[in-house]
Parts: structure tokens; sequence; C-alpha cells
């Protein structure tokens, strides 16, 4: 069956939500933003202006090239980088700059887009924090461009927790969205499995054999620190998910004698039983409406994705076209669920509506395993052994090849992306202009 922000992030976050409201500034400026998801629009970065210290250059060129990846990795937007000498598209709806000034151990960013070719202000904004989280300050600024276009902030500022398998143990870690700032979570010489995230990206689930016997569910800072035990009822525990609101886990259990699919409250306490079957129900996910769960079951021979209620009723299969499937993930927009469905010697990823219907596949080639949405439902990350090694890979779900995460070279899976943590505030928005 399946196999199947962090402390940091507050702290660097928190510091900006102290800047003066002197900064933030919009235009209603008409772009061609189309619903058609292929298209992106077409942006030109250029290159950071240094102020301050000495080395404020060096630091800016860093901050250039995370800036125009932010952008680039949206999937909203198509960059070319003046510092390259490439020249803007002939289609370049919006110029990105802004100035970077560093002094002492602190950094300010004031990020800019101007319209083209009039090169009027779209959005200005000021960004503050400590120069040791610089990169937090371009994946801010990277988030509302992309909340200026789209209506819906990017995902720049979210992190990964995924496995890294080291000898016969599994260990749990984080990293940026874009495979920097990797931390390890765990160090028990043991295996962790399935890393889920609490909806305001504070903790992690995991199923852990840490402390001997069958494996039991866990909980612990997102950010690392103390482990609690959430459930370690006899037999097996595995697969947890918390729903939208917090309060709930759907998780499975065999302490009745089968796998079968609970749901008790975020302390492990009170569990209801949801499934009732010989088969076997693992990995439950909810919906975003948490009114639904949606799971694997092979009560019909070979597992197959199945929904019903959170109460355990109004059970249906999902999935007829596609043979073998598992690991299902709902999005956040609530509209599709991705999967994996075996073909050969592996697995590809499908997603559909939650009827069924629209059937897509969007990634294939390899091995695919355990594909997770990112908070916009533009992405999924998923595990791979596409290139020979099992590694953390992200699609943009737009036909472009997926691209794999710098995990340090080390075999990685079972990946889950977190939910927005926290959000900038913008200080009030004023008109620009007379």
């Amino acid at each position: 069956m399946s196999r199947p922000l962090l402390h940091w992030q507050a702290a660097v976050l928190a510091a900006l939500l102290l800047v003066p409201p002197v900064a933030a500034q919009t235009r209603d400026v008409r772009i061609d933003v189309r619903s058609d998801a292929v298209r992106r629009i077409s942006v030109h970065c250029e290159s950071l202006d240094p102020t301050g210290d000495r080395q404020a250059r060096s630091w800016s060129v860093q901050a250039d090239e995370v800036l125009a990846t932010d952008l680039e990795q949206s999937a909203v937007f198509m960059a070319t980088r003046a510092w390259t000498g490439a020249e803007p598209a002939p289609d370049v709806q919006a110029v990105v700059g802004g100035r970077w000034e560093v002094r002492g151990d602190q950094v300010r960013l004031t990020g800019e887009v101007r319209d083209v070719p009039a090169r009027r202000p779209i959005l200005i904004k000021e960004y503050r924090g400590p120069l040791r989280e610089w990169r937090a300050l371009a994946h801010a600024f990277a988030d509302d461009i992309v909340q200026q276009f789209t209506g819906e902030p990017g995902v720049a500022s979210t992190r990964i927790a995924f496995v890294v398998k080291e000898g016969k143990a599994k260990e749990l870690h984080v990293m940026d969205h874009d495979g920097a700032g990797l931390q390890r979570l765990t160090s028990d010489g043991s295996i962790a499995l399935s890393p889920a995230w609490s909806p305001e990206g504070s903790l992690l689930l995991f199923t852990s054999y840490r402390e001997g016997g069958g494996p039991r569910i866990y909980v612990m800072p997102a950010s690392g620190g103390k482990t609690f035990l959430v459930s370690g009822r006899p037999g097996n525990n595995t697969t947890p998910a918390y729903s939208p609101d917090g309060g709930w886990i759907a998780a499975t259990l065999s302490v009745d004698g089968n796998p079968e699919i609970y749901r008790m409250d975020a302390r492990g306490r009170s569990p209801m039983r949801l499934t009732t079957n010989r088969s076997i129900d693992t990995s439950p996910v909810w919906s975003p409406t948490g009114q639904e769960i949606a799971f694997t079951s092979d009560r019909g021979g070979a597992p197959q994705v199945y929904l019903m209620d959170r109460e355990g009723g109004n059970v249906r299969r999902l999935t007829f076209d596609v043979t073998y499937t598992d690991s299902p993930a709902w999005s956040p927009k609530g509209d599709r669920i991705a999967f994996v469905a075996r073909t050969g010697g592996g697995f590809d990823i499908y997603t559909c509506r939650t009827d069924g219907s629209d059937l897509r596949l969007v990634v294939s080639g390899g091995s695919n395993e355990n594909p997770r949405w990112s908070p916009d439902a533009r992405h999924l990350v998923f595990a791979s052994n596409r290139d020979g090694t099992q590694g953390i890979w992200v699609t943009d779900l737009d036909g472009r090849p997926p691209r794999k995460l710098n995990t340090g070279g080390r075999e990685a899976l079972s990946p889950a992306w977190s939910p927005r943590v926290v959000t900038v505030q913008s200080a009030e928005n004023v008109p620009i202009g007379p």
C-alpha cells in the first residue's frame, strides 16, 4: 500500500510587521491575466540597487537571483534577468526591481513593480529584517507580487517536510519551497514516515517506529523540538492527517485487528472508527471543508481511492479508469484530487475532479509517489526516482518538466507542503499619482 513556517520565519516576518506604514503602494494597472493556466505573465527582473554597507552588493546579487527564481517557480510568471544581459521579452508586462540596503546586521528591501512601457508603479513595498534571514524578505516580496497580479499570495515563503533515508534509518527534515534552508528535525536512528502539517503550519504529525514495536503517531513543532505521542494503540498507527480546522486527526489504526480509518481529536483521544471492512483502508486526507475524507482501500480487489463523509457514511469509489491507485491528496481549492496509479513497474500521478471525471495524467516517467498540493494549488510536490535516485520533485501542472529540489544528494521521500505560515501585512494601500 502507500509509502505514503517555522520559528525562524515567524521571527523575521514578525520583525517585518513592525515596519511603519510608509512603503506599501499599489496602482490599479490593467494587466492581461487570463484563466488559461499555461499562459504565464512576462516580467523583466532588474538588479536590486545596493546601498548602505560595502557588503550590500554581494548580498543583493544573491537576492536578485532568489527573487527571479521565486517568480519563475510561482507558475504565474516568465522572468528575464537583466544582469545576464537578457532583453525584456516582446510581451513583457512589468519590470521588477528596487533597492537593497544593508546596514550592519540588518537589511531593508524596497521592492518595486512597474508597468511597461510607462514604468508607472504597480506595487511598492518595504521589507525589513535581520541580514541572516535575507531570503525571507525576497520570498515575501515575490509572494506579494503574485498576489498583486492574481489576487492570491504566492508560495515562496512556504516549506516542505520530507523524509531522508540514512542507512536503515529514515529521518524527518524540512526545507524551503525551493530546496534551500535544509533542516533536520529528528535524529532517532529509527524510521519516520508520512509527515503532515497542521493547518497553521506550527506542527508536524508523522509516523515513527522510534520507541520500538509497531508504528506510532507523533507530533512535534515544525521548527524542531520535543516530540509528543499522539496515538500508540496496539497494532499499527499510521498515515495521520489534520482536519482543516486543526481540531481532528484522521489516521489508520489496526487496534481492532484490521487497518481502518479512524477520526480522533487533535490530542489523539476519543477515536471513532469510520470504516468497517475486511479490506485494508489507509491514507486518509481531508477535504478543504473538513466534511469529507478521501482514502485508499482494496475492498474492490486492487487498491483504489474512495471518498466518504467525515462520519464514515456515503462511501463511493473515485477511480475506475486506472488500476491500483493510492496516496490521494485533496486540492486546497477543493475541486480536484491527486493520486498515483500503477503503470508497469512504477507509478504515475493523475488528478481528477471530486466526482472522478476529467482524469488527467500530470506526471509520468520513473516511479512517482506521494503527491501533495501547494497551498495555492498551482503545484504538486512528490517523490520520484525519475533520474535514477529517489528525490523530491515539483511540477507546476502546466506541461513544463518537473524540477528536482536539492536534498544534499541524499535519498528522499514522503514530502508534504506546508500551508502559508505567515503572511506579511501590507501597509495601508494608497493610490500612486494624482
